[in-house]
């Protein structure tokens, strides 16, 4: 098999950069192994959790651009070969959705983030749901208007396209007009796991130089609120020279 890109994230009072941690610490800290790749959005909302809570972890980089997530090596931690996944202690567990909603409860992650009140939780799980047939559909945009042609030397017909172009403006249009109207973040009034999910998928269209999110005023605030609430962590994981080696890849081929 081939060999996956490890780091190590060791966020603790004798161990708080990464890759200065000896295997000595590493083995006391037995931190939550990550296996992702930054490019993709559901990995970078699992980030985005760790790193705002200060979650002890391992990131184990498996290159969906390389086909790592194929690979014999991936296979044998998760053999639906998907990212991200987790490991600890022996438990295996994929999908987005579901690493967030545990990694709150394990870690008694502030309660705004997966709150314990059933009305509040509901309305959480409520867009979790909503968002896998919705805003994570905004990847079929981003799809056939970027990969196809500039990958796979295919152009989308046009179709295909006004069909992508059209269902991208629904999910935003909804977030802009129900979910953030009288909202300052998309479940309430402090940020939750929603807001990762939902601000990861409208970022992918910045990697290549585009955005369209001028449109919707509520999110363009919305965007706002949450790059001041996550601070340094968003710039950690949606670094600026991303999005414009991002831009510049695209811009080149």
């Amino acid at each position: 098999g081939v060999s996956l890109c490890r780091s190590i994230y060791i966020i603790s009072a004798s161990c708080t950069h990464p890759l200065t941690c000896s295997v000595d610490q590493l083995q006391d800290n037995m931190p939550l192994k990550v296996y992702l790749d930054r490019l993709s959005q559901p990995c970078r909302a699992v980030l985005l959790l760790l790193k705002a809570n200060d979650v002890p972890f391992e990131e184990v980089v498996v290159s969906l651009l390389k086909r790592e997530n194929q690979n014999e090596a991936f296979a044998k931690v998760n053999p639906f070969k998907v990212l991200p996944t987790i490991e600890e202690d022996g438990y295996m567990l994929f999908e987005s959705a579901a690493i967030l909603t545990y990694v709150a409860e394990k870690y008694n992650l502030p309660d705004h983030w997966y709150p314990k009140d059933l009305k509040q939780r509901g309305k959480v799980d409520q867009y979790l749901h909503w968002h896998h047939s919705h805003t994570r559909g905004l990847a079929k945009l981003f799809f056939p208007k970027f990969i196809m042609p500039k990958f796979m030397n295919k152009s989308p017909s046009k179709e295909a396209l006004e069909t992508a172009e059209s269902d991208a403006k629904k999910t935003m249009t909804a977030l802009d007009t129900y979910y953030l109207k009288e909202s300052k973040f998309i479940c309430g009034g402090e940020i939750s796991i929603a807001d990762l999910q939902a601000i990861c998928e409208v970022a992918q269209f910045w990697i290549a130089g585009e955005s369209f999110e001028s449109e919707y005023p509520n999110i363009v605030r919305w965007i706002e609120d949450c790059k001041a609430e996550l601070g340094q962590h968003f710039a950690d994981v949606h670094p600026e020279e991303m999005f414009q080696k991002g831009k510049n890849f695209f811009d080149s081929i």
